[in-house]
């Protein structure tokens, strides 16, 4: 209904009694004065052109892997001991190239896969039971394809007790002392040991040269007392 009214309306500009102006929109038979605007500008986006995309020169970083040369398990020795009362068994692996970035080295125990992967060529393994044990090694990549292998090794496990050889401990080494010398024989004859069947011989004693006493009372084994029975 209304919109044969709305194709001609235009803004009609008023002005009141106190001078006060102001626009309207109302048919053009209703406007005293219409106000001409001018006309509206338009703007018209520019299209953009997109040229061709270049093909880009950089390509991802693509690991170059180096296959594995040699694996084998140092610790434990082969048929080595180990002596744990807690049951911890180190591990240590030697893998010529080192472990590539991806790549994570299995565990079998027995020929049963230990839980975890280790991404390191040190491990440790836990609560190991006592007795003889067989250990595996291997290096696979994230689909878990098997890269590498080593040879197996078998070793045993010792936990130790009160009773054990090996807990005992060790007797202190005996004192030595220096072997028995006897005194040495006093020197009666030019530095000879003295030989009692023999005649008496001169050595280094010389009795006193004193004269013997000729007074009553003093030892003289001259001396004769007078005696009459």
């Amino acid at each position: 209904m209304f919109l044969p009214g709305l194709a001609h309306a235009v803004i009609c500009k008023t002005t009141d009694a106190d001078g006060v102006v102001s626009y309207s929109d109302v048919s053009t038979a209703e406007c005293p004065q219409p106000l001409k605007l001018p006309d509206y500008s338009r703007y018209a986006p520019r299209p953009v052109e997109q040229s061709p995309t270049a093909p880009s020169s950089a390509t991802a970083t693509q690991v170059r892997f180096e296959r594995y040369q040699s694996m084998s398990i140092i610790q434990p020795e082969q048929n080595g001991t180990v002596r744990s009362n807690e049951g911890s068994v180190a591990v240590s692996i030697a893998l010529q190239p080192p472990l590539q970035q991806g790549h994570v080295v299995k565990i079998f125990l027995d020929g049963r896969a230990v839980s975890g992967d280790f991404d390191g060529p040190a491990i440790e393994l836990g609560g190991v039971e006592r007795g003889t044990h067989s250990l595996r090694a291997s290096v696979v990549d994230t689909s878990g394809k098997r890269l590498i292998e080593a040879e197996t090794v078998r070793f045993t496990l010792r936990k130790l007790g009160l009773n054990d050889v090996a807990n005992q401990p060790k007797p202190e080494p005996p004192i030595e002392k220096p072997p028995y010398a006897p005194p040495g024989a006093p020197d009666y004859g030019a530095g000879k040991a003295p030989d009692y069947n023999a005649p008496a011989q001169g050595g280094d004693y010389a009795p006193k040269s004193a004269p013997i006493s000729s007074t009553p009372g003093k030892t003289n084994p001259a001396f004769a007392p007078k005696f009459t029975p």
